[in-house]
């Protein structure tokens, strides 16, 4: 397991503190969960091993499983909860907002803008495993090159209304490089349980 540089626990206690807990609304276990439907229609589907399946209904397309899967705040929870210094970074709107943190999941190699989802101390959590194992608040951790630009505590259930973000870690079947996918998906419209 990948530890994260230890200055994002520091660069995170330098900044205004942040809610330490996103509310999850009703109680619902991570093992509760069959699939989650966004307002575009996409399906994530949690698989039986652990990880999730996107089903994007407007291509009619199946998207490889991801390792990981978290769900982000949305606008109205941000504008509630954040701190004053993320509205500079972040906007005051909630098409600003989206369009922000898209800059850092979108074409990461070319600005050098990362994503990774990590825990309260800076470690990367690369698994849905390690999301459901981990004790206490889940971050996305926004990075400029190796400099933590600013983290925003997630839901590791999903909740109406948030983002989905998911990833994956996979070798180049030309290179073998490790590589990372991303994805932010649109707001979540229905959570299907288990049970259902």
């Amino acid at each position: 397991m990948e530890s994260f540089p230890r200055r994002i626990v520091a660069e995170r206690s330098q900044q205004e503190r942040q809610p330490e807990k996103v509310p999850q609304g009703e109680v619902l276990g991570f093992d509760d969960i069959a699939s989650v439907e966004t307002v575009k229609g996409s399906v994530y589907r949690y698989l039986p091993d652990g990880t999730t399946q996107r089903y994007k209904k407007v291509e009619g397309k199946e998207y490889d499983a991801q390792s990981a899967l978290v769900y982000v705040p949305d606008y109205t929870w941000f504008k509630a909860h954040a701190p004053k210094h993320l509205f500079d970074r972040l906007g005051d709107n909630e098409a600003i907002y989206t369009e922000r943190l898209l800059e850092y999941v979108q074409n990461p190699r070319k600005d050098g803008k990362k994503v990774y989802i990590v825990d309260g101390t800076g470690r990367k959590i690369e698994t849905n495993k390690e999301i459901k194992e981990t004790k206490g608040t889940i971050y996305l951790a926004f990075l400029s090159g190796d400099a933590t630009e600013f983290t925003i505590p997630v839901s590791h259930v999903p909740k109406i209304g948030f983002m989905t973000f998911d990833t994956r870690t996979y070798a180049d079947a030309n290179t073998g490089e490790r590589m990372r996918e991303r994805h932010l998906g649109n707001r979540v419209a229905k959570i299907v349980r288990k049970s259902e």
